[in-house]
């Protein structure tokens, strides 16, 4: 299994750990990695007794030649507990031009003694090309009765081996018991350049 990494370092000083690792057999492609994101040499000087990093965890993951998909991460985060994600992908379509997936998730915190804040999850995605795609979602936190609808679509507009361009936009919205939430809009462009 080739294993790749990266460090990454934020504004705060404190760094981020990849590693990744991926292997295949037959039609199938074994995922998994491991992080450590907001790791600090030093202690904070807010809070001396707090962990030497923010949250840790990995996933592991296996997809189908066809774009069919299953995974499960973990990650804890220090003074607050673990976090277990199941997630699944299903390609319905895929011709030479068109691909559409349908994908859902559930999340669940532990321990489970406090409030229990699992959040639940699905949503569909269109792509044309690998040029042009859209994408819904819409994910349910029980105990807050909150719900959270996203819509997007995204566009390459430049691409060669080592470079891209692409720009997406999209609106999401928030109801709770306290109201219905305004679509708030958003848009970014994005240049990738690989060395």
């Amino acid at each position: 299994m080739p294993l790749t990494g990266n460090v990454s370092e934020n504004a705060d000083k404190t760094r981020n750990f990849h590693i990744n690792g991926a292997k295949e057999f037959d039609n199938h492609t074994v995922n998994a990695n491991v992080f450590v994101a907001g790791q600090r040499d030093v202690p904070d000087p807010r809070n001396l007794n707090a962990p030497s990093y923010k949250v840790a965890g990995g996933g592991l993951g296996v997809e189908h030649a066809t774009g069919h998909s299953i995974g499960v991460s973990a990650q804890h985060i220090p003074n607050f507990g673990n976090q277990v994600t199941a997630s699944s992908n299903l390609n319905v379509m895929r011709t030479d031009n068109h691909r559409v997936d349908v994908n859902a998730f559930t999340t669940n915190f532990m321990p489970k003694a406090g409030p229990n804040f699992a959040t639940h999850g699905a949503g569909v995605d269109y792509n044309f090309k690998d040029k042009l795609g859209a994408n819904a979602s819409v994910t349910h936190t029980p105990m807050f009765k909150q719900t959270d609808y996203s819509l997007g679509g995204n566009v390459n507009l430049y691409k060669n081996p080592t470079t891209s361009v692409d720009f997406s936009a999209g609106a999401q919205r928030r109801d709770t018991p306290f109201g219905r939430g305004n679509w708030e809009k958003h848009g970014m462009m994005k240049f990738n350049k690989q060395f």
